[in-house]
């Protein structure tokens, strides 16, 4: 049997995935972690409860452990300094997204990987995307000609979420980058299926508008790069957080045709389904449509981003047992994906002209950047430092933060949610009560009022509007409304819903958004809903079903169980709240399993 990889993790958060997939692949294990917060640390030394993990406060100890690799996942603008570190250590680095923060870390962040031979990754996760991964293939194969033309967006909408990544800090990074920054999930999947060098950028940025100010961020909400490549070629980049809703796409064209992904809300698969529309010496058009497969899919599928989150780090642990034809984003590449962003804002402040993007492959090329500490960061740039908005940083009040702080403070005196997993595996009588029946949500403003009244009381409060539809609903990630938003009517009123998602990974769904109006409970409504969402996941060929509820909602946790979910150790204290509950709801025991749907443990009531 084959050595293991020994994996470092510096960052718990982000970096928490190789955890996962150590523990399902099995050809690699996490040996040590290290955070700067020892209250993360703590969680996670109870969450993973294993005595073969090392957990470090201090990165100096930690890179001195013995072990093959490290997982760099701490600050987007602080990865290069750690990544550094570790290589001149003698260990091979796998670095989150962004690779470096000045031309000064590219430069010395390229010369320590070439002084040190060590193996480089960029996580460029969405460079493995289903779709990204077929185009890749097809034009590397040669079946769509020479690379001409492609769009990548990655528009993300950081509205209700800013908060949690900040914790209401005026000064983290989130809050200071300029527009263009945070590129490569745009710019770094279109590079890396042209398989071609970018040589010159021009950028434009959106005005710093109310979402941002709202978020506490000082940057433009929308940057938009015209990229040219070696070959003439031109990529068109879109991507911001400050933007009126989310999107992720991919277009790309060769001489012989084009090729691009669904978009989301285009209801066809998610964005993982591909669209070929080929010309063969411009005559006999072909047109075609599918969902790319591979043998690895099924793994894939219990990881985040699509399943990309997958390949990245299995081609990183590959490389590392000796594959030589593992596809690995190297630090070349990583710096053509970043590069435009970082010279778009120069591109901006000049007054949108065109930048050269020097070949960080040439020593010559690095010379002139080896002092250049342009950013925005006070500390790293010194005189050099650059405003996160080409017209001046906006005047955000503390107001804005402290708001931020006082709802992080109540969300942690909150307690994390149940999280409960189903294995649709055949159809099963729905049990609806005489005189009530099934429909769809009909796109009407009457049917959102209905849901709304009907989830107003223990699930989204008194206050509750139609904008929490447009959030629970509307704006969900894999959601489609007609199809997915289910109503139990009675006497022609509406009285309980569920939403069924078959579409957040490829054989998994999620049941999201049970409720029944206060007078209709107690009736076995909450069953009705829970086999109504698992046989239409079921029809849609999930292997798996997953939800989230607290335990102040007995009677629905109760219907969750009769109808086959299981409880999920999701947390150090899940054990012990799930034998709390099911003494409460007259269960002797009930079997755990993981987040990866394994047996875990035998949970005996309290």
């Amino acid at each position: 049997m084959s050595k293991k990889i020994r994996i470092g993790v510096m960052g718990i958060g982000r970096g928490g995935m190789i955890v996962k997939y150590c523990r399902i692949v099995g050809d690699a294990q996490v040996v040590a972690i290290c955070d700067n917060t020892k209250e993360k640390l703590e969680r996670a030394r109870a969450s993973h409860n294993d005595p073969s993990i090392t957990y470090y406060l201090d990165f100096d100890e930690f890179i001195n452990h013995d072990m093959d690799a490290v997982l760099v996942a701490n600050f987007a603008t602080e990865h290069a300094p750690y990544a550094i570190k570790c290589l001149k250590k003698g260990l091979h680095v796998y670095s989150e997204c962004l690779p470096c923060q000045t031309m000064k870390e590219a430069v010395e962040l390229v010369e320590a990987v070439e002084e040190t031979g060590k193996i480089y990754a960029y996580g460029e996760n969405y460079c493995f995307l289903p779709c990204a991964r077929e185009m890749r293939r097809l034009f590397a194969e040669g079946k769509m000609g020479e690379f001409e033309y492609g769009e990548g967006e990655y528009m993300h909408n950081m509205d209700d979420a800013m908060e949690r990544y900040t914790s209401g800090n005026p000064e983290h990074w989130r809050n200071t980058m300029y527009a263009t920054f945070y590129c490569t999930h745009s710019i770094g999947p279109v590079i890396h299926i042209a398989g071609k060098r970018p040589v010159s950028v021009v950028a434009f940025e959106m005005p710093n508008n109310e979402r941002m100010r709202k978020m506490g961020a000082k940057g433009g909400h929308t940057a938009l790069e015209i990229i040219t490549l070696e070959n003439g070629a031109v990529v068109k980049s879109l991507h911001g957080i400050g933007c009126s809703s989310n999107s992720t796409w991919y277009s790309v064209y060769g001489h012989d045709g084009r090729i691009e992904c669904a978009r989301k809300d285009a209801n066809a698969g998610g964005m993982s389904r591909v669209y070929i529309r080929k010309t063969r010496d411009n005559q006999y058009p072909m047109e075609t449509d599918y969902l790319p497969e591979d043998n690895l899919k099924y793994i894939a599928q219990h990881f985040g981003h699509g399943g990309s989150d997958f390949y990245s780090l299995h081609n990183f642990v590959e490389k590392l047992k000796g594959n030589p034809d593992a596809e690995i984003i190297d630090v070349y590449e990583a710096m053509d994906m970043f590069l435009p962003g970082l010279l778009g804002y120069r591109s901006i402040l000049k007054g949108n002209i065109p930048m050269e993007i020097p070949d960080m492959r040439c020593r010559e090329a690095r010379d002139q950047y080896r002092y250049d500490t342009a950013c925005v960061d006070p500390a790293v740039a010194g005189e050099m430092l650059l405003p996160s908005y080409s017209k001046g940083n906006p005047d955000i009040p503390d107001s804005v933060y402290q708001g931020q702080k006082e709802y992080l403070a109540k969300r942690a005196a909150r307690k994390e949610q149940l999280m409960l997993i189903a294995f649709p595996e055949l159809q099963t009588p729905v049990g609806m009560p005489e005189g009530y029946k099934l429909t769809n949500y009909s796109g009407t403003l009457e049917d959102q009022d209905a849901w709304v009244e009907i989830c107003r009381e223990g699930l989204l409060g008194e206050n509750a509007t139609r904008a929490n539809f447009e959030r629970e609903i509307l704006n969900w990630y894999g959601i489609k409304p007609l199809e997915d938003v289910f109503f139990l009517e009675h006497e022609g009123k509406k009285v309980a819903t569920v939403t069924a998602i078959d579409r957040v990974a490829n054989g998994m769904g999620y049941v999201h958004m049970v409720a029944v109006l206060p007078e209709y409970r107690g009736k076995g409504l909450g069953n009705c809903l829970a086999r109504i969402a698992v046989n239409k996941l079921y029809k849609n060929q999930c292997k798996m079903a997953y939800l989230k509820t607290s335990e102040g909602r007995k009677a629905a946790c109760k219907s969750y169980l009769n109808v086959g979910f299981y409880p999920v150790n999701s947390g150090e204290d899940m054990p012990g709240r799930w034998a709390a509950l099911i003494g409460e709801l007259g269960i002797q025991s009930v079997q755990m399993l993981t987040e990866s749907g394994r047996p875990d443990r035998i949970i005996y009531a309290n």
